[in-house]
């Protein structure tokens, strides 16, 4: 598990419970290619749903990792990426989405649909794995998609460092941190409220205590 940074500013993350980081909901984007940049990010739905605190009242903690390497195989991005996403399903909560990619120009250049083909490798393992708590084979667990200019949009550079979230350098973790934020964003923001997050997170009552 990558480091967890702590931005809770309500004191509501307990460093004294183990697996705190799989008692509260959380949302897991990648922003797939050549390196590919993922991050986790913590919410308090009541604060977000009930309370419609704004974000920093919101957001609990985050976790980022580059991927780079080979795309398949074992020690392939794709593999490392459904590793640590199993490793978060282990209890309840978890949402996982991916950056989309609409080409915009004519490129043979085999590293140009890398995003593609990293996406599509997990859709497609994704849509063979049991959601949580599930016996039946259904459908599989979704891969949610959102659009860079969304993200970017929604949140900048200068939001993210207001937000104790960006990181210098390559920009990979961090629009895989915006996808996250946009996520708990409509998630409140699309008029589903409460259904919409059960929808994709589920529900655990004591979330909302």
């Amino acid at each position: 598990m990558p480091k967890i940074n702590v931005i809770d500013t309500e004191s509501r993350w307990d460093w004294n419970n183990e697996d705190e980081w799989l008692w509260w909901p959380r949302v897991m984007y990648i922003d797939p290619g050549v390196v590919s940049g993922v991050a986790i990010v913590w919410f308090d739905p009541h604060a977000l749903l009930i309370n419609n605190a704004k974000t920093p009242k919101v957001l609990l903690a985050y976790s980022e990792v580059f991927l780079h390497g080979e795309e398949y195989g074992l020690g392939g991005q794709i593999m490392r990426f459904l590793r640590l996403r199993s490793k978060l399903d282990e209890e309840p909560g978890l949402a996982t989405g991916s950056e989309s990619f609409v080409p915009l120009q004519l490129n043979q250049d085999k590293d140009f649909l890398s995003p593609v083909r990293i996406r599509a490798g997990i859709d497609l393992e994704m849509s063979k794995t049991r959601p949580l708590g599930q016996r039946e084979v259904g459908l599989g667990v979704p891969l949610y998609t959102q659009s860079p200019s969304d993200a970017k949009s929604a949140f900048n550079n200068q939001r993210l460092t207001a937000l104790r979230m960006f990181t210098p350098g390559p920009d990979h973790v961090n629009d895989a941190k915006r996808h996250c934020l946009l996520h708990i964003r409509r998630l409140k923001g699309n008029g589903a409220g409460l259904d919409r997050f059960k929808e994709m997170h589920g529900y655990e009552e004591g979330w909302f205590q």
